[in-house]
């Protein structure tokens, strides 16, 4: 039973997304036809099927840079390309579309669908203005937070409905963006479980190896020059540790050369970026997960879903501690370190290496996490979401 069409919009490389192939994917095996405007691919055909998902590759790729400016000139050309693609799908009649922030302003991609009776929602997955803040000094960040912020909310009231990732997420922009609390629901940034669960791979720690695991964005703001200084004090009372980093992002040439400057050459592995499906087997293989990051206005916001991918999977994770870490973690679920701080990461770094019993002790804990937050629960709030919105209904 086909429940009508939908379509999503996002500024990312739709393959290894994980966040929108899991709306996406969510809404085909629910009746829906879905579309996907996503940034162009090396790999890819300008219009491709994966897992029942229509994309269409548009031709803007994604800026992985320093330039802010190159930044905006990349979200504009990929607006208006949306835009036109979008329009000239009208004859599908979406009853329904999904845009995903950055940048939030994406929304009004859909301007013409809405004329003709598509439901808009908005994504808030990142906050702009805190994010783009912390780039810049203070004159400059705090004028650039609330042109940001003004863009925010202009993009929410325009929406039908705006999602947010997480309980202290919602609270928080309620709080300080005005963001409307009847017009919001909350869907929790949780790991897809179709494609990330407890895999049957051998443990590295037999073959002699500790294997630390890092995947996703790379990016100042997440800290990994100290984690680098961190990996080489460390090994040097623990010689088979290695620590293996997936992904890219603008950070990628300073992590290659403090890589090179630190002589970890044969410590630290970069893979580079793999595609999503080859992701959960890596984190099978190691023996314990990284989620880093340096605090600030943006990260305390953060449910790192690299975090949730680690418990989906099944392995223990040392992270920093933040507000929604806090909200939907016990104390003794994860391994923590303060942030930014070199002898704290060391530490407990060093404990667990030192202490196989606690590995074992946090990996059980991932079952217990697994049962509580887990996307096969929040699929179903999502869809009949949907539902309300559109007023086609499908009982389950």
């Amino acid at each position: 039973m086909k429940l009508g069409r939908a379509a999503m919009v996002a500024y990312t490389e739709y393959v290894r997304d994980p966040r929108v192939r899991r709306y996406a994917e969510c809404l085909t095996r629910n009746g829906y036809e879905v579309d996907c405007f996503v940034l162009k691919e090396a790999k890819n055909n300008q219009v491709d099927v994966l897992n029942g998902v229509k994309i269409f590759h548009l031709k803007t790729s994604q800026y992985r840079g320093n330039s802010n400016l190159a930044y905006i000139y990349s979200y504009f050309t990929f607006f208006i390309q949306a835009l036109s693609a979008l329009t000239k799908q009208i004859h599908n009649n979406y009853s329904v579309i999904h845009v995903h922030n950055m940048p939030d302003f994406l929304v009004f991609t859909t301007f013409i669908n809405k004329l003709f009776g598509s439901k808009v929602i908005l994504d808030i997955h990142d906050n702009m203005p805190e994010l783009y803040k912390t780039k810049f000094d203070s004159k400059v960040g705090v004028l650039l937070y609330h042109i940001l912020l003004t863009q925010e909310r202009l993009s929410c009231f325009y929406a039908d409905r705006v999602v947010t990732v997480h309980v202290p997420h919602f609270e928080y922009n309620v709080k300080n963006h005005n963001l409307s609390p009847n017009k919001t629901f909350i869907i929790p940034n949780f790991a897809d479980t179709n494609l990330f669960h407890p895999l049957t791979e051998t443990n590295s720690v037999k073959n002699g190896a500790f294997n630390v695991i890092y995947h996703g964005t790379i990016a100042e703001r997440f800290g990994l020059n100290l984690v680098l200084k961190g990996i080489k004090k460390v090994h040097e009372d623990f010689p088979f540790l290695r620590l293996h980093i997936y992904g890219k992002g603008d950070g990628v040439v300073n992590l290659e050369t403090d890589i090179q400057a630190m002589d970890l050459e044969n410590i630290v592995v970069y893979h580079g970026q793999i595609d999503l499906d080859l992701i959960p087997g890596k984190i099978a293989k190691s023996d314990l997960g990284l989620v880093t990051y340096i605090q600030s206005d943006a990260t305390d916001l953060m449910l790192p879903l690299k975090l949730m991918e680690y418990m989906a999977v099944g392995i223990p994770a040392l992270t920093v501690i933040n507000k929604p870490i806090k909200y939907y973690f016990k104390t003794d679920e994860l391994a923590y370190y303060e942030s930014n701080n070199l002898e704290s990461f060391t530490r407990e770094l060093q404990n667990l290496i030192k202490s196989p019993p606690e590995l074992i002790r946090l990996q059980k804990k991932t079952e217990i996490v697994n049962q509580r937050l887990n996307w096969k629960n929040e699929q179903k709030n999502y869809i009949n979401e949907i539902q309300k919105l559109t007023g086609i209904q499908k009982p389950w």
